[in-house]
């Protein structure tokens, strides 16, 4: 069965299920923290404050009708979370919902409550990017013209193909490398093993800086996990450790709300890596803040977190690229336009600046999710 945290719109949502005949579902006990304080508004640092999709001009019955296109679909959503105008004005989760009972759907993945910190796959890659926008406004590196092996020498082998040697932190974050996505080694890698090594070893399928599509040969964790070891390289310290400081501290995200996987010891490197591109672990509240840093230029309660430069150049399709910035996806072809950040099965940061909203999905599959957020949650916006 369905099971529904009540805040602000949602209980509206029931109001109308009562006079119109729809079932009443539980109410799932809410354990995340939601301040109601009254914070320096519109910053969540502490919680976010609660409001109803109406006082934020938004239409609950188009929310209602999400829901069951949801249920008829058998979309499988773990979490819908929505941000308008600086409120939480919508929080779903789907714990223990088999979606449909008399069609026998059956999962094998762990479905979550908001109690349980969701994988956000590819999302990391995103945050990756705020990470090194944050490492240059602070002069731990200098810019993006940079290349990898400026910062590791000692890395390279003369057995490389050559044209390695000019891989910038600019073709990183813009999936431009020339490393093949398909052939990148798995990971977490068995203890000892130098996954950075395997990673510098992984062919080029074109030169780096080449006009590319974002297609399974161009989309690679591999090259994001460089960046995690350029931040590691310069700052002295886990990538985890220097976000956590300039990133998720600022904006209220604790280290205890997280998880984030890394590479086992290096030797005779020394050296510990996060995972650039997948393994952290968040609640989607704490997405929302990222979204909402982003909303606001990489601005927080009247601090600059990140240039709104850099916010700027991480949602600009550049020349040869299809929807593609720095580390995020670029909407294509709809009304309002609109950035995310993009995990496998489904896990989604949207920020939607024209209308100011924030969206976070969290799923074990991505079936008819753009849909749900230009038909249903956009829609319910803009009505």
């Amino acid at each position: 069965m369905k099971k529904n945290i009540l805040i602000g719109g949602i209980a509206v949502v029931i109001a109308i299920g009562i006079t119109t005949g729809f079932i009443v579902v539980p109410m799932l006990t809410q354990t995340q923290t939601t301040d109601v304080r009254e914070p320096s508004w519109p910053w969540p640092t502490y919680g976010w404050i609660t409001s109803t999709p109406e006082e934020q001009n938004m239409s609950s019955s188009i929310l209602t009708d999400m829901e069951f296109y949801i249920l008829s679909e058998e979309i499988p959503i773990d979490s819908i979370t929505i941000i308008k105008n600086g409120y939480l004005v919508y929080e779903e989760y789907y714990k223990d919902y088999l979606i449909n009972p008399d069609k026998n759907f059956t999962t094998t993945w762990v479905l979550h409550d908001n109690t349980q910190k969701h994988y956000i796959w590819s999302c990391t890659k995103s945050i990756i990017s705020l990470l090194i926008g944050i490492a240059i406004d602070h002069g731990f590196i200098d810019n993006t013209s940079q290349t990898f092996y400026e910062f590791f020498p000692e890395r390279w082998n003369a057995t490389y193909d050559a044209r390695k040697l000019n891989i910038t932190i600019e073709h990183l974050l813009r999936m431009e490398s020339g490393m093949s996505g398909a052939t990148a080694p798995p990971y977490p890698p068995v203890y000892g093993y130098d996954y950075l090594q395997r990673l510098l070893a992984i062919p080029l399928f074109q030169s780096p800086g080449d006009p590319y599509e974002v297609t399974w040969d161009s989309y690679t964790s591999a090259g994001v996990t460089l960046l995690s070891a350029i931040l590691n390289r310069t700052t002295g310290r886990l990538t985890w450790d220097f976000a956590q400081e300039y990133l998720f501290d600022p904006l209220g995200i604790p280290k205890e709300n997280m998880r984030w996987g890394n590479t086992s010891n290096i030797e005779p490197y020394n050296l510990t890596i996060n995972y650039g591109g997948s393994s952290i672990a968040m609640y989607p509240q704490d997405l929302a803040k990222i979204g909402y840093l982003c909303l606001n230029n990489g601005t927080w309660d009247g601090t600059q977190i990140v240039s709104s430069d850099w916010i700027e150049r991480s949602q600009t399709d550049y020349p040869g690229a299809v929807a593609y910035g720095y580390l995020w996806w670029l909407s294509y072809g709809v009304s309002p336009s609109y950035y995310l950040a993009g995990g496998a099965n489904g896990q989604k940061i949207v920020v939607v600046n024209d209308i100011d909203m924030v969206i976070i999905l969290t799923a074990h599959g991505d079936k008819l999710q753009d849909t749900l957020i230009n038909s249903y949650i956009i829609a319910s916006a803009i009505t």
